[in-house]
């Protein structure tokens, strides 16, 4: 019986077969079975190698903040005043006030144009003084108009003669018309009023209308002497004393001895 031939192959040397390539044949996923982790492996790079290029684009860190929007610097840029107090100055005053603290001025009124802001005193502000605003905020200056002394009298009257009854307004209605058309003393044109031949008022309300015309400045008692005397020389020639008479005495116009005196001197008698 033969014996199989021995090897003639290092024993110390360990024979490795070749890989075999799958035939073409091969389902898909055992072709692709390499090809595809390898794939997705260099896709993560890529996208790894991109994030940082953007980050060292960036400046190199991720982490710094986004700069601030132009709201957020507008709000820390925006400075909180304190509205002064301008009530009673003039108009003129309080703009120079309130724009020496970093804020608008606009005027309001309820009647008429501000337009010579030192005849217009200040009422209230909106905001109100004490109030807090942003540094460059419009506050409106609420404003009246300041009154001459004639011009606070006539508005004074007119206030009083709307508040009369209807009897006192007539009373001092016929009272002035009077008192333009000649000299009256105070006692001759309440007996004018009053009498039956004249307008026949009741006594208080034509007391109350002669007071009221001197409250409100409508009547010089000095004055109407001098009207009457000029009136009576007008008329007639007369002495110091025929005329002194006439406007003292109860049948004339019953003007005081002061009163008829004054006008005496200023006729020229």
């Amino acid at each position: 019986m033969s014996r199989p031939a021995a090897s003639t192959a290092d024993p110390g040397t360990q024979t490795t077969s070749a890989p075999t390539t799958p035939p073409a044949n091969s389902p898909w996923y055992k072709r692709k079975a390499i090809v595809i982790p390898v794939g997705i492996v260099a896709g993560i790079i890529l996208i790894s190698g991109v994030g940082n290029a953007l980050a060292r684009g960036g400046g190199g860190d991720s982490t710094a903040p986004a700069p601030p929007s132009a709201q957020s610097q507008e709000e820390a840029a925006a400075v909180e005043v304190l509205v002064p107090d301008t009530t009673g100055l003039t108009a003129k005053e309080a703009q120079a006030l309130i724009e020496n603290v970093g804020l608008d001025v606009e005027f309001s009124a309820e009647e008429g144009v501000v337009l010579d802001r030192d005849n217009w005193t200040v009422k209230s502000t909106t905001p109100a003084a004490g109030d807090t605003a942003q540094e460059g905020d419009t506050v409106v200056v609420n404003v009246e108009k300041i009154l001459t002394e004639e011009e606070q009298a006539a508005a004074a009257a007119e206030e009083a003669f709307a508040a009369m009854t209807v009897a006192q307004q007539s009373a001092v209605r016929s009272a002035e018309s009077y008192l333009s058309f000649k000299g009256f003393s105070r006692a001759g044109l309440t007996q004018q009023l009053t009498s039956e031949y004249g307008e026949g008022f009741d006594p208080a309300d034509a007391e109350f209308a002669i007071a009221h015309i001197e409250k409100t400045g409508g009547v010089d008692w000095n004055q109407e002497a001098v009207q009457s005397a000029e009136s009576y020389l007008d008329f007639k020639g007369f002495s110091r004393d025929g005329l002194f008479e006439q406007l003292t005495s109860e049948y004339g116009e019953s003007f005081t001895p002061e009163q008829a005196n004054y006008a005496l001197d200023q006729v020229g008698l």
